[in-house]
Formats: structure tokens, C-alpha cells, sequence
């Protein structure tokens, strides 16, 4: 009998699924990220703090960048799985290099995007550039290759770093259900947040970023092993 879960009615209905289980704690994450970016346009005591993170971004350009994305998606989280008793215990040091040597490049990368839609678009934070920049992050780059590569290097670091064992699992469900669910959840956060990180001077986006990230990936780890369960 085939298995209704891979049918379109049952891809569907899973991402139905993770909308609805996500809804509420994206919402959440970004009223935060909301208050965050308020606080720095309205409160001048808070400004200077964000400027002051600002200026040290700044000063470590793309160390800050592989630094503050290891911290909030590797480290950070590695300390609240260990503390649910959530954190696997074969192959657990493999597993934080891994996951470091991923998010390490992963962050510089994203740090030069962001310095590519400035260059491109300009640090305007306008409605229409701002609009611009959302859609080209959510709906080019994040299907075609930042949610593709960041769940098979999550597989990659499951498998214990061999691509072989890698290739092999990514099978058809991977394409067809693992993606677009991940998508869904990566819509639901980013697409809001996003349109706040532009809205700030160019040496504040990452640093929002990366406080966005750290919460992200909690979501987005169970959400991409639940398809192996």
C-alpha cells in the first residue's frame, strides 16, 4: 500500500500541519524582534547599545559574522538540548565540530549577502527597497539554495559526515516534504523579521540576525528530523 504521506494531499497536509504548529511561536519571535527594533528607533539608551554592537561588527567584520552565527545556532542551542536531556550522546563532540565548521561558513556567507542587497539596492529603508530585499532573500535565494543546503548539511552532520550516507538519504521525501515544510517555517519567520533587519543601519543586521537565528534553528532541528522518526 503506498504511503499517503508522499501523495500531494498528504505533502500538503503536512505543511498544513507545520503552519499550524509554527503559527504561534514564529508570532512570538517576532513581536520580539519587533520590540527589539523599536526599542533602538525610540529608546536612546538602548540606541546606544545597538550602536556600540554596531561599531564592534564593524571592527571584526566577518569574524563577528562566523563568531556570533556559531554562538547563536551551535552553541547556544547545543546548552538547551543538553539541559532537556534532548542532546544525542553517540558522536556528540563529531557532531558540535560539524555543526560549527556548517555555521561557521554559513554566517560569513550570509553576512556577505546582506553586503551584496546593500551594494545592489541600496541601505535605503523604504518600503519598496525593503520589499525588494525580502523577496529576493525568501523567495530566490532561501528555495534554491539557503533552505536546500542548510537541511542537507543538517543530514551531513546526522550521518556522521559521510556524504555517501548523506546522498543516499536524500530521497524523494526529502524534495517533496522535508523542503517545502521547512520553507513554510522559514516564511513564517523570516519574511516579517527580514523586512526589520533591512529597516537597520547595514553594521546592525547582523547582529539581529543572529539573535533571530539562535531560536530559528531550535524550531527548524526538530521540525527536519521529524521526517526520520
Amino acid at each position: 500500500m503506498a504511503d499517503s504521506s508522499s501523495s500531494p494531499q498528504g505533502i500538503v497536509a503536512t505543511i498544513a500541519a507545520v503552519f499550524r504548529q509554527n503559527l504561534m511561536p514564529c508570532l512570538v519571535l517576532n513581536v520580539v524582534m519587533i520590540t527589539l527594533v523599536c526599542s533602538y528607533y525610540l529608546v536612546p539608551t538602548v540606541a546606544g547599545v545597538w550602536e556600540a554592537v554596531g561599531e564592534f561588527k564593524l571592527r571584526w567584520s566577518y569574524a563577528f559574522s562566523l563568531s556570533s552565527t556559531v554562538f547563536a545556532a551551535v552553541l547556544l542551542p547545543t546548552v538547551v538540548q543538553w539541559a532537556m536531556g534532548a542532546l544525542p550522546e553517540e558522536g556528540r563532540w563529531r557532531r558540535l565540530g560539524l555543526l560549527t565548521l556548517f555555521w561557521g561558513y554559513r554566517g560569513m556567507e550570509i553576512d556577505l549577502f546582506y553586503r551584496l542587497q546593500g551594494w545592489m539596492f541600496g541601505s535605503g529603508n523604504d518600503v519598496g527597497t525593503l520589499a525588494l530585499k525580502v523577496a529576493v532573500d525568501q523567495f530566490v535565494m532561501s528555495p534554491l539554495w539557503f533552505v536546500p543546503t542548510y537541511l542537507i548539511a543538517l543530514r551531513w552532520v546526522d550521518m556522521g559526515g559521510s556524504w555517501a550516507r548523506t546522498r543516499a538519504s536524500l530521497g524523494r521525501d526529502f524534495w517533496t516534504r522535508t523542503c517545502p515544510t521547512v520553507l513554510v517555517t522559514n516564511w513564517l519567520v523570516w519574511i516579517p523579521t527580514l523586512a526589520l533587519v533591512y529597516s537597520l543601519p547595514a553594521a546592525l543586521q547582523f547582529p539581529l540576525f543572529s539573535v533571530v537565528m539562535c531560536f530559528f534553528i531550535l524550531i527548524v532541528t526538530l521540525l527536519a528530523r521529524g521526517d526520520r522518526k
